[in-house]
């Protein structure tokens, strides 16, 4: 992915973000083309969370640019509800309202933002539902449903507002081990229907065999980013391979 490319469809330039004498990220430069599935990994700490963040504006950075679609989203005269339409977002926590079914859950902003006709709105969140596996459990509520099911129920709510671009943050992570494989399948099948995703991880399977590209973070800064099987399989840097060495398909 070339720094200067024109046709990504997400770039990152010279991105820094501090907390007072903290620098979290020191200069962060990062394509993603439409149609790839980029994985970010790293030890705790490293600032992945940080750069998800920022490309969405939940965190302000504090100098560089972000381009989404060719359209910077720090410039002043930005639309946040239009950037937040085209970048979707999810969380490592579920973040759906216990009072709704998962049906409201999802067609919600539908409503709310894009201004649907509820029933317009529920025929598209329940295509979103019918995604990720969860089109039975329309009618049910939050705390009726597992972790697993939980998060497909937050992947559809994100890929029902059809944005250009899903960014992952650590989606697995509260999960119990066995059900992370049927979210990490949902995440595999939409790969293969050309969705856009930056997926933060500690899943170095999934990161290994379902990416198109891996970037390699530690201590704020990009070390070493390229095809998967060039970052597991020959890593020029010393330290990804020190990172990336053994792991074979655990969790780091």
């Amino acid at each position: 992915m070339s720094a200067t490319s024109s046709s990504s469809l997400l770039q990152v330039r010279q991105l820094f973000k501090h907390y007072g004498s903290n620098v979290v990220l020191k200069g962060i430069d990062m394509d993603v083309r439409a149609g790839q599935l980029v994985s970010i990994i790293g030890p705790s700490g490293s600032g992945k969370s940080t750069l998800l963040r920022c490309c969405n504006r939940m965190e302000n950075a504090s100098s560089g640019q972000v381009l989404v679609e060719g359209k910077d989203i720090y410039d002043p005269r930005a639309n946040l509800n239009k950037l937040r339409e085209r970048v979707g977002m999810v969380f490592q926590a579920f973040n759906l309202y216990p009072h709704l079914t998962v049906l409201g859950n999802v067609a919600l902003a539908l409503i709310k933002v894009k201004k649907m006709p509820r029933a317009q709105a529920e025929q598209v969140a329940l295509d979103a539902l019918r995604k990720v596996g969860m089109e039975h459990k329309a009618d049910a509520r939050p705390a009726q449903l597992s972790g697993g099911q939980q998060q497909r129920v937050g992947i559809a709510r994100s890929i029902a507002m059809r944005p250009a671009l899903v960014l992952f943050d650590e989606p697995t992570s509260a999960l119990d081990p066995e059900m992370v494989g049927g979210v990490l399948e949902v995440m595999r099948e939409l790969r293969n229907d050309g969705m856009t995703m930056v997926v933060v991880t500690h899943e170095m399977g999934f990161a290994k065999a379902a990416s198109d590209h891996v970037v390699f973070m530690e201590d704020g800064v990009i070390v070493e980013q390229g095809h998967p099987d060039q970052v597991f399989g020959s890593p020029t840097q010393a330290r990804t391979a020190a990172f990336v060495g053994g792991i074979g398909e655990r969790r780091i």
